[in-house]
């Protein structure tokens, strides 16, 4: 961990305000979930909660089996990063964030196709160019994060899978 130099004073209902700046930066939005979490050292640790994460190693299966069965490559994100990938030349990996402006193509809650100017929104900075289409992952009316798949024929067959693996995925949440 790194310090910010930031020093927050706590108030008599044991609120702290996380400065604009930080909030900014890690792209954390008024009524987002944050977890608390304690370390072994006794230091408080607040994290940006993704309800996609929680699904574990089920999401890389998910993938792995669209990307067998299909021959499609397939994302699963969050609303800020990659959780699982698997597919030949997909344009981001695990781990790799997404794009500033994702939120805004994601917020309209319906798949819409990825083409080259699309993929610059999504990822900060995609690894390939690929066609294809993304799904949002939606719960309870809030945009949880996407399935993205990419493909040379990435069609009605990716829009199909794609909407069946987000829908499935948010009732799994």
């Amino acid at each position: 961990m790194r310090s910010t130099g930031i020093v927050r004073r706590m108030d008599e209902l044991g609120r702290v305000v996380i400065p604009k700046e930080l909030r900014r930066t890690l792209r954390i939005r008024e009524g987002e979930e944050l977890e608390v979490l304690t370390t072994d050292d006794s230091e408080l640790v607040l994290r940006k909660y993704s309800a996609i994460d929680e699904l574990a190693d089920f999401k890389a299966d998910y993938v792995r089996s669209i990307y067998t069965t299909t021959g499609l490559t397939a994302l699963i994100t969050d609303n800020d990063r990659v959780l699982a990938a698997a597919g030949k030349n997909a344009p981001a990996r695990v781990g790799d964030a997404l794009g500033a402006g994702a939120d805004e193509l994601l917020s309209a809650r319906k798949c819409f196709p990825v083409s080259e100017k699309e993929l610059s929104i999504l990822f900060s900075k995609p690894r390939t160019v690929a066609e294809g289409v993304a799904c949002p992952v939606v719960n309870g009316g809030s945009v949880l994060g996407a399935v993205m798949i990419f493909g040379a024929n990435a069609s009605d067959v990716a829009k199909k899978t794609a909407e069946t693996a987000a829908d499935f995925i948010s009732k799994r949440i």
